[in-house]
C-alpha cells in the first residue's frame, strides 16, 4: 500500500500529523512558561517536550505540572 505512494502523496497523508503534533509543542511550551512543574527544571522539560514528539508532551501534561 505505501510502497506505490510518490512523495506528494505521503506529505498528504502526514500533513494532519505533522501540524498536529507542531501545535501540541506550542501548546506545551506555553504551559510550561507559565504553569510551576515538578520533578524536573523547565529547561529539561522543554528539551523533552522538543526532542520526543508525541511522548515528550503527553508525558508533560500528565506529569510534570504541578497541580493546585
Amino acid at each position: 500500500m505505501l510502497g506505490n505512494m510518490d512523495i506528494e502523496e505521503m506529505l498528504k497523508l502526514l500533513t494532519p500529523v505533522i501540524v498536529l503534533q507542531f501545535v501540541l509543542m506550542i501548546f506545551c511550551l506555553v504551559k510550561l512558561k507559565n504553569d510551576k512543574v515538578k520533578y524536573l527544571p523547565k529547561w529539561t522539560w522543554a528539551l523533552i517536550i522538543i526532542i520526543f514528539n508525541f511522548v515528550g508532551p503527553i508525558v508533560y501534561l500528565l506529569l510534570g505540572r504541578e497541580r493546585d
